[in-house]
């Protein structure tokens, strides 16, 4: 199989790596924080992450039972700008034996509630279509705790999400902005909490705030604004 020469849209040092998908799905803040101002910090659920990707972050190239397996592989799209390592690519052939790239992403734990896997996924998807010019329906994310995959078909809805969250990126920065914080239940799990400060830097409530609230929302009633 030959890599597919593709227009480059942009250079190599502005490609944004795949994972900031995920990052920008779960919330853009953070995906601001890590991009525009630099800031990481790990966490538990980081460093699990790290360390549960060191086995396939080691290139290699193996077959077994008619599929060859490649680890560690570097996948690119400059359509959406977009570069990264895959985990596991399995190439399986199908009816005309032709080799079809079915890229399998290594998560440390089961799905959270916020978790944007599929997407991050479908990114890796994109790329390897661009670089293969061949069309990859379908991967799966394999579960290391409980050694569960569960498959993921790569269908409109999911690639225009997946696309969407690439074009953000780039708008994010582009414009240099960090979105203000808005607290949230998933913040905290998240590694960047004591740098992001939603609790500390949402609207605070005030007495003024609650009146022009009500009188905002009776100016919103036609019944009400007779009244006033």
């Amino acid at each position: 199989m030959r890599f597919r020469l593709t227009a480059r849209y942009m250079l190599d040092h502005d490609l944004i790596s795949i994972r900031y998908i995920n990052d920008l799905l779960f919330c853009e803040r953070r995906a601001a924080l890590h991009l525009n101002e630099q800031i990481w910090k790990d966490n538990q659920f980081t460093t699990e992450g790290m360390l549960s990707h060191k086995r396939v972050d080691v290139p290699k190239n193996l077959r077994r039972g008619g599929i060859r397996s490649v680890t560690g592989m570097w996948l690119v799209s400059y359509r959406l700008g977009l570069i990264g390592k895959g985990d596991l690519i399995e190439f399986h052939a199908n009816e005309s034996d032709a080799s079809i790239p079915y890229p399998v992403d290594f998560k440390r734990g089961k799905k959270r509630r916020w978790d944007n896997n599929e997407s991050q996924l479908c990114a890796q998807a994109l790329c390897l279509e661009e670089m293969l010019n061949v069309s990859v329906p379908r991967g799966a994310i394999f579960h290391i705790r409980s050694q569960h995959r569960e498959e993921v078909e790569f269908d409109t809805d999911l690639r225009t999400k997946t696309e969407n969250a690439a074009k953000r990126l780039r708008e994010l920065i582009v414009s240099r902005s960090t979105p203000t914080a808005k607290f949230h239940p998933k913040c905290k799990g998240c590694s960047l909490l004591e740098w992001c400060m939603p609790k500390s830097l949402r609207p605070r409530a005030t007495a003024s705030k609650y009146l022009q609230d009500i009188i905002d929302n009776r100016l919103a009633d036609p019944r009400e604004r007779d009244m006033l």
